[in-house]
């Protein structure tokens, strides 16, 4: 090759596309195993050593947001990490919208990072380069959104001609491939029976028989002993999705939760029945359109009017978990009594408590670790000597990595001459400079611990002397507001968590205040 990359760290990224997955179900060798030989390849024929390979999840989304192992290489790229990224083709790297492109192309330019295909080694500070990187990208979103579009189209032609549109069918059914194209459903014989009931239990007859969605996710669970499809336990709002479903009624829905483009990334809201397509299906209902529609019906009637949206009720939101399943414990509210805190996890066996009892515990819990944190503080004598010491001791430590790595970087510039005055050919230089790249990844990780532990400690010596103010200004104003968001923000500055534990004693048992509570104050 004529262009020579510059000595450095190199790494390596590989995410599928749809083309690929479509490809290896047909039969064809798996993208990565392909992708990666590909790119060993290239890196021999320009000498140099892959040291890390990203490898993107098949299921991720178009948007940098939806792409975990995109993000953390940005960030290591963005922290000068590699000298150049190896990828099949740029378009692997940014599919999405023309920010998540200028992203990328920023960030590859601001640190000077090459990214190096088969086909031509793209510098970003090079406005030719430049240029032909940004075009590619612009094809790639072009040639994306032309995809969507039309397999959008597919979809909804199929729900239009009573097909099934869903990749995964509902509860109750089982997906099959029709004879010519597309997909239908037909019942499952464990499942429909199930659905059947649930319609059946909520639109009774007699509306002193009728069991509401609490009650009918909690008699799947404990009397009849049912699991769902996922071998997970009844919620309510699996009910509740259950009985808004037209599917079971013989038809198809189209746009029910269409893609909202937002700054923040993609959200998919549910509509009204009225805002969305629906059409008739080619598969069998389980149950009856008038015993659907009642179902609808009974929903309205009995649905409650949901809080506006981002507002906080619960200071604890957040921060306070179950002692016994680790779920989310919630605050509910009480018109006749009191609010009430509960673990909203079927099944669990924590049992509910008044809120301002657990407030009232969480406040004295902070005031007795405040005084107990101070005694520490004024019996410890020694603690500045002692925090200087470690803190210079952790600072030689640094140096004396720093001094080890750049003696291996100058050891890796010596392979190089090496290989230039071929005095070692491409394997021994690739496997000498494997051995040398292993060495610098674990100096690279104690200098990082090593970062880390003198970050920590100078936190820890910060925290020891802010805290305590932060504190007592907690306790001394939180009573006086009336606003739970400010409460919240309050609590998040000196709690990392709370636990909430309660294993007998309801709230009108004698035993309200009987329960336990963990508090993790916030601090390294």
């Amino acid at each position: 090759m004529a262009y020579t990359l510059p000595p450095g760290d190199y790494c390596a990224y590989l995410r599928k596309s749809r083309k690929d997955i479509e490809a290896e179900k047909s039969g064809d060798e798996d993208t990565y195993a392909r992708h990666e030989r590909i790119l060993i390849d290239l890196a021999k024929r320009y000498g140099i050593t892959i040291k890390k390979i990203y490898r993107e999840q098949p299921i991720s989304g178009e948007k940098i947001k939806a792409r975990p192992e995109m993000q953390e290489l940005l960030s290591d790229v963005e922290d000068n990490e590699w000298k150049g990224v190896l990828v099949v083709e740029v378009e692997r790297l940014a599919r999405g919208d023309t920010m998540d492109q200028g992203i990328v192309a920023q960030t590859f330019k601001f640190s000077d990072t090459l990214i190096v295909t088969p086909m031509r080694v793209y510098d970003p500070n090079n406005s030719d380069d430049e240029e032909y990187f940004e075009f590619g990208l612009f094809m790639s979103r072009r040639e994306f959104k032309v995809t969507t579009r039309r397999l959008q189209n597919g979809r909804k032609g199929a729900a239009e001609e009573g097909r099934y549109p869903g990749n995964i069918a509902p509860y109750g059914y089982d997906r099959y491939k029709l004879p010519s194209k597309g997909f239908s459903l037909k019942p499952n014989p464990q499942e429909a029976p199930i659905v059947q009931l649930i319609f059946a239990l909520y639109t009774h007859p007699d509306p002193e028989q009728r069991m509401g969605t609490s009650r009918i996710s909690r008699h799947l669970n404990e009397v009849l002993q049912i699991p769902t499809r996922t071998n997970s336990m009844w919620i309510v709002a699996t009910v509740n999705g259950i009985l808004r479903n037209p599917t079971y009624a013989g038809f198809v829905r189209w746009n029910s939760r269409p893609s909202v483009k937002r700054r923040d990334g993609i959200s998919r809201p549910r509509r009204a029945r009225k805002d969305w397509n629906e059409y008739k299906g080619l598969h069998d209902p389980l149950i009856s359109i008038e015993t659907y529609e009642l179902a609808l019906q009974l929903l309205a009637q009995n649905g409650h009017t949901p809080a506006p949206t981002g507002k906080i009720s619960n200071p604890f939101a957040g921060l306070i978990r179950c002692g016994y399943c680790g779920g989310a414990i919630v605050k509910k509210p009480d018109k006749k009594t009191h609010d009430f805190v509960l673990c909203i996890k079927p099944g669990c066996r924590n049992v509910s408590s008044y809120y301002h009892l657990v407030e009232d515990r969480v406040l004295q819990g902070l005031a007795q670790w405040l005084e107990a944190y101070k005694a520490s503080w004024d019996n410890d004598m020694f603690t500045g000597s002692n925090d200087q010491l470690k803190l210079q001791a952790l600072q030689e430590s640094l140096k004396n990595a720093e001094k080890k790595r750049n003696e291996i970087a100058g050891q890796q510039n010596e392979l190089h001459d090496l290989l230039e005055k071929k005095i070692y050919t491409v394997e021994m230089f690739l496997s000498r400079s494997a051995t040398l790249a292993d060495r610098l990844s674990d100096i690279e990780e104690a200098i990082k611990r090593t970062n880390a532990e003198i970050e920590l400690e100078g936190k820890r010596q910060e925290a020891r002397v802010e805290i305590i103010p932060q504190v007592e200004h907690v306790l001394s104003i939180y009573k006086e507001l009336d606003d739970p968001a400010q409460k919240q923000a309050l609590m998040r500055s000196v709690l990392s968590r709370i636990v909430y534990r309660k294993a007998s004693g309801g709230r009108w048992s004698g035993k309200e205040d009987k329960f336990e509570l963990e508090l993790t104050p916030l601090i390294p």
